[in-house]
């Protein structure tokens, strides 16, 4: 039986981005994307981690995962996403900001530049 939500919220044949989607809430999101029909691209820091995640995605939903490591805290990394990203596809549906780092400081604690690090 169709549930109206299925129609509603179907993201069956999107194109989706995930920075940071090699692993934790990332990798968590680009699954249930990928599990329910969309196309994923996923970005991390770290290739070897990128493409076994993206492989592992694909592998476990049938659905299409794919790597492309960029490191988001540098400009360069995010204009290299960006154009790798346009080489392959030609409209984006979904964008998922999730990358981020942390300063391992209580909250109440970080300093300034630790905001800059992690904004």
């Amino acid at each position: 039986m169709n549930n109206i939500f299925d129609d509603l919220y179907s993201v069956e044949g999107k194109v989706v981005l995930v920075t940071g989607g090699s692993r934790g809430i990332g990798e968590m999101i680009a699954s249930g994307f990928v599990a329910r029909g969309a196309k994923v691209y996923i970005s991390s820091r770290k290739a070897d981690v990128c493409d076994e995640t993206a492989k592992r995605i694909s592998d476990t939903f049938g659905g299409t995962c794919i790597s492309i490591p960029s490191d988001m805290s540098q400009m360069a990394g995010i204009e290299s996403l960006v154009k790798r990203f346009g080489e392959m596809e030609d409209r984006l549906d979904v964008l998922v900001n999730n990358a981020g780092a942390a300063w391992g400081a209580p909250i109440e604690e970080f300093p300034e530049i630790g905001w800059d690090k992690v904004m």
